[in-house]
């Protein structure tokens, strides 16, 4: 049996103010990623999530869309992934920056965590020895981020990057 947690576990260390804040980055506009990713996201969201009224929920006001993809996102890991995946990717120009920080703070790197591939054995559980939130984002201002990232959105990429959610300590 693994001990792996799957990706919608990550809802447990979202407040859902922040969760509404990722899913209306990334439903806002699909023109900035990939095509890869725009086509798994388009297609994602077309067959799964449900907007009263509209047969492509992607015509619906980003208001109802983003309120049913919530919903979705608590729920459901696969649809996690992909938002995951979309959102991460407007702040790759960090990612070096992430990568340099998470390593002096004594992180290692999942293997889980490069494209969260399996979406129920997604995320290991605790963080190195007297690290925090606060230390996280500590370290990674210490360097300069462009564009600007909140501290909220720090320790989320922080997570996601590294594939380990904090563990009971810091919940």
């Amino acid at each position: 049996m693994s001990d792996l947690k799957p990706l919608h576990a990550i809802n447990v260390y979202i407040e859902p103010w922040f969760r509404e804040e990722i899913l209306t980055l990334t439903l806002e506009d699909f023109s900035g990623y990939t095509a890869e990713i725009r086509k798994e996201l388009t297609s994602t969201v077309k067959n799964e999530v449900k907007v009263s009224g509209f047969r492509n929920p992607l015509t619906a006001p980003k208001r109802l869309l983003v309120r049913e993809a919530d919903k979705l996102f608590e729920k459901d890991p696969r649809f996690v992934g992909i938002v995951l995946k979309s959102w991460m990717s407007h702040f790759q120009k960090n990612d070096k920056f992430f990568q340099e920080a998470l390593q002096n703070l004594g992180f290692t790197f999942a293997e889980e965590a490069k494209d969260f591939a399996d979406a129920l054995n997604a995320f290991h559980l605790g963080w190195p020895q007297n690290v925090d939130y606060q230390k996280v984002i500590e370290e990674v201002r210490k360097n300069e981020l462009d564009p600007q990232m909140s501290d909220d959105q720090i320790v989320l990429y922080g997570i996601l990057k590294t594939g380990y959610l904090p563990g009971e300590s810091e919940e």
